[in-house]
């Protein structure tokens, strides 16, 4: 800015010093007073000109400046959702038991307990997350087929699975009854379980 005034007060000497060598040039009044005029217009239109770059660098500086504000704004509100989504996953993931044993035993032994025997279930394991996927958890899930099985029985297994404290979860649940037999039923679903990963 210092620099700028430097120059307006150096242009205004030399305008000066040309009016004065003008005016000195001139033979009669009559071309004293045009000189003199057309300096002035000139010098206005200097003057014009310079402050006319200057508020137009301000006020681009000032348009920059307010995007800036409005980015950093947005920037602020995207931290403190993340923030908030990562203390939800925190509770949520410090909730959730991670089971030490593996899903199938703990399946079976929760198929064993309601008395269906052996060889009226199967349970395959059919993982559908990979450890280096890049989810917020990984996912292990067994597809289960439970035969001749009566409703109250398999209602205490889906109490069983509900119960667990590692969050077990039931989907692709598909029931049919028996038609030698209504009070039987054959059930296939899958049981999936979650290890979430540390949210960073």
């Amino acid at each position: 800015m210092a620099e700028i005034k430097s120059q307006i007060m150096e242009l205004r000497k030399k305008i000066s010093d040309l009016r004065i060598k003008l005016i000195g040039m001139a033979s009669s009044e009559r071309d004293r007073k045009a000189i003199i005029l057309g300096i002035a217009i000139f010098s206005v239109l200097v003057l014009y000109l310079i402050f006319h770059s200057i508020y137009s660098g301000t006020s681009n500086l000032s348009k920059k400046v307010e995007q800036l504000q409005m980015q950093l704004v947005d920037v602020n509100d995207l931290r403190s959702e993340y923030l908030d989504s990562k203390k939800k996953i925190s509770i949520i993931a410090s909730r959730i038991k991670k089971e030490d044993e593996a899903l199938i035993s703990v399946v079976e032994r929760i198929l064993v307990a309601r008395n269906i025997e052996r060889k009226n279930f199967s349970i395959r394991d059919t993982n559908s997350r990979t450890p280096g996927s890049e989810d917020l958890f990984d996912e292990n899930s067994v597809n289960v087929d439970v035969k001749r099985v009566s409703l109250k029985n398999f209602v205490d297994v889906l109490y069983d699975i509900q119960a667990k404290s590692s969050f077990l979860k039931v989907s692709d649940l598909r029931i049919r009854t028996k038609f030698d037999n209504p009070d039987l039923m054959d059930v296939a679903m899958r049981i999936s379980t979650f290890d979430f990963k540390k949210v960073i």
